[in-house]
């Protein structure tokens, strides 16, 4: 079992506890214990008695009970001081309100079932990609009930994912030096190439970014096996990570050297982090001299960018569930005119294609 999967396994055994409230604004919250204490003095007619009910200290749920009218402003329980028990008590109609309202999300809460409130509309794990963010949270606009989960592990970790139906989609971006293709030349593999689809995406820029000024003067790949550099990596597995090292293996076959030779030299290889912004936040700090980041990061944070390679940023899923209604939803939303303008006005690298939201499969 490959390792990301097994790593995964832990999710089935996942369960979710909802500590349920209800508020005024700011002014006050009326909670589960509350909710409790109130359905007991309706009960019992009487606070002693329904502190007794719910194991709680008479006292206490005298101050509570105060604390709560003066939150919301209101009388919620009406009493009579003395008498047997302590004096009788009865629930205003604020308090009856209030109480059912409380019953009322609750019933609903277990209506939906805590394990449902864990699942997504739609899974997509792969690469890390601002633009991705985007198209997730427009998804959740436009359709009501929609919920995405996105969770940054890389390219290849995401294709796993997807393999072992544990991802709906995985943002792809992984580079073929044998043919310089991106993405497309996975459905010449002989275990998954006919069990995949493509959704097509969007082309976006890869640069070594570095500080304003670009202090320790980095033009090129070669730049940085350079003694006086210090690199910040990416994560194995991710594109980024893949184009560094084919990048790196053509510098080592020009000079005539084993790949782990020329690794040797470029300080910071092992420093490894999950997404693009962690290397710019990295350089930004100046724990790094530079890493290789696409275009946004650098706007973002204010970073110089010296372009690499345009890069293409594809969606890879399961060719059985590509007429789900969910990723219809995730399609029509990543093909809409609203998403393209959004990227198109931040002016972050990427660029669309006339078939962006073209399903692609083995021909």
């Amino acid at each position: 079992m490959n390792e990301i999967v097994k790593r995964m396994n832990f999710v089935k055994a996942l369960n979710a506890k909802v500590d349920l409230t209800i508020n005024l604004g700011e002014f006050g919250e009326f909670s589960e214990k509350d909710a409790k204490l109130f359905k007991a003095i309706k009960m019992f007619g009487s606070i002693y008695m329904a502190a007794r009910n719910v194991g709680e200290d008479y006292r206490l749920a005298w101050k509570r009970i105060d604390a709560l009218e003066k939150a919301f402003k209101c009388r919620l329980v009406e009493r009579a001081l003395g008498g047997v028990g302590g004096g009788g008590a009865k629930l205003t109609i604020e308090a009856e309100v209030l109480l059912q309202k409380y019953l009322l999300a609750e019933k609903r809460l277990k209506s939906i079932g805590n394990s449902k409130l864990l699942e997504a509309s739609l899974k997509i794990y792969g690469s890390h990609c601002p633009a991705l963010e985007t198209l997730v949270e427009q998804a959740e606009e436009r359709y009501k009930n929609f919920f995405v989960e996105y969770i940054s592990v890389g390219s290849m970790e995401g294709l796993k994912l997807v393999l072992e139906n544990y991802a709906d989609i995985s943002g792809i971006h992984l580079y073929d030096e044998k043919t310089g293709n991106y993405n497309i030349f996975l459905f010449e593999d002989s275990f998954i190439g006919e069990k995949i689809a493509i959704i097509r995406g969007y082309k976006r820029e890869q640069g070594i970014i570095t500080r304003r000024g670009n202090p320790k003067n980095i033009r090129s790949i070669e730049d940085l096996l350079r003694k006086d550099v210090m690199f910040v990596n990416r994560n194995r597995g991710s594109g980024t990570r893949l184009l560094l090292d084919n990048m790196l293996k053509e510098i080592a076959s020009k000079r005539g050297e084993g790949f782990e030779e020329v690794v040797k030299n470029l300080r910071g290889y092992g420093n490894e982090v999950r997404s693009h912004m962690e290397v710019g936040v990295a350089v930004k700090e100046g724990k790094a001299d530079c890493g290789i980041a696409i275009k946004s990061v650098a706007r973002t944070l204010d970073l110089e960018f010296i372009p690499l390679k345009e890069e293409v940023f594809d969606f890879l899923l399961l060719k059985e569930n590509v007429g789900k209604e969910n990723i219809q939803k995730f399609i029509e939303t990543l093909a809409s005119k609203e998403f393209k303008d959004k990227i198109l006005e931040k002016d972050i690298g990427i660029n669309f294609f006339n078939e962006t939201g073209k399903i692609i499969t083995k021909s």
